[in-house]
């Protein structure tokens, strides 16, 4: 672990955040400089564009790394002073630029924003006493419980006996136990009933795609009939930076277009489409006319695998919807697709009359 990662340990960036931070934007990311020790020093940060940060300190004069504050080993005054004022740096950055997660692990921060966009559900806290141990539910019931885990309680061995990992308990249909119990990743469940529920190891070992689904299984597994029903539509919200797409140009010459499919959009369900910074404001509603299509040439783009036909429904004034309001219903961020919240389905209710 690098000095800087401590400081971002389960954080996520927030990438509006950085030009307002001071970054300047460059072809590898994004980049920020200031002098530190009566400008004797200096710190230079890049973001990458893939929202990697890595660091230097600087000796001016020399135009050389400054690197000895990095050792645990290196004493002194002023290699205090450079720790302190390089770390205070780095902590104003971690508040203003970035978010806390809940787990250490990417896979299982994946997870969990997943279930807050697909289902709109949030996490719980079920023991007083394990903070670590977060659950979420359908109806009150839970369907999946994440929580800190020693790999020998799995019945790990050698190295992987004393890793700590993120660990979802799931629901799953008794008869595809066996098979399920052949998948690498997949154990029976930690302190809960084996018959019906599975542990799965929150590592990358089994693809987002798979757990997605296992996840999505045991929700319905344990949800009442009544709920979610697939004959009603559901309600989204996705972004558009305008930077990179001119919706507004697509629209005026034609209502109905073509829109990557990021998610589980079936036709009839209804899409409100957030502008990104500078805007940060719901402009566009539209209904889904048709999903799943293949992207065959139209964006060259090899990681969009599928389009969707959406329609214009109605177009807002961006201070309609905008991000001040947003929070009024529930809406922090947007950073990808993601469900409405129930309050926001409502005060949109007199738009929503699709065909």
């Amino acid at each position: 672990m690098t000095f800087e990662d401590a400081y971002f340990k389960q954080k996520i960036l927030k990438q509006d955040s950085l030009e307002p931070f001071g970054f300047t934007t460059t072809e590898q990311g994004y980049e920020f400089r200031k002098t530190l020790i009566a400008d004797e020093l200096e710190a230079r940060l890049l973001i990458d564009l893939e929202g990697k940060l890595t660091g230097q300190v600087v000796d001016i004069d020399l135009d050389e790394p400054y690197d000895i504050f990095r050792s645990p080993q290196a004493t002194g005054t002023y290699v205090g002073q450079v720790r302190e004022a390089y770390g205070e740096l780095l902590s104003q950055l971690a508040d203003s630029c970035y978010e806390n997660q809940l787990f250490s692990s990417p896979q299982a921060n994946r997870l969990a924003q997943f279930l807050v966009q697909e289902f709109s559900d949030q996490a719980d806290h079920p023991f007083e006493k394990e903070p670590s141990y977060l659950s979420f539910r359908v109806d009150g019931k839970w369907y999946a419980l994440l929580f800190p885990l020693k790999g020998e309680k799995l019945g790990l061995d050698g190295e992987k006996a004393n890793l700590i990992y993120d660990v979802v308990n799931l629901k799953v249909d008794p008869k595809d136990m066996e098979q399920l119990m052949k998948m690498e990743g997949i154990f029976p469940s930690y302190h809960m009933s084996k018959k019906s529920w599975i542990s799965l190891v929150l590592d990358e070992t089994l693809p987002d795609e798979t757990v997605f689904k296992l996840v999505a299984r045991s929700r319905s597994l344990v949800a009442p009939k009544h709920l979610r029903k697939t004959s009603e539509p559901h309600y989204w919200l996705i972004p558009a930076n305008l930077k990179y797409y001119d919706i507004g140009a697509e629209f005026s010459a034609n209502k109905e277009i073509l829109w990557t499919q990021k998610a589980s959009m079936q036709k009839g369900d209804f899409v409100a489409i957030y502008i990104t910074a500078p805007t940060k404001a719901i402009r566009y509603l539209c209904q889904v006319l048709e999903a799943n299509i293949p992207n065959q040439g139209y964006r060259e783009e090899e990681s969009i695998k599928a389009l969707m036909r959406i329609k214009l429904l109605h177009i807002f004034m961006d201070k309609d919807f905008n991000s001040e309001i947003l929070k009024n219903f529930g809406i922090k961020t947007v950073r990808g697709p993601r469900h409405m919240t129930d309050e926001l389905v409502q005060a949109m209710s007199p738009y929503l009359k699709g065909k």
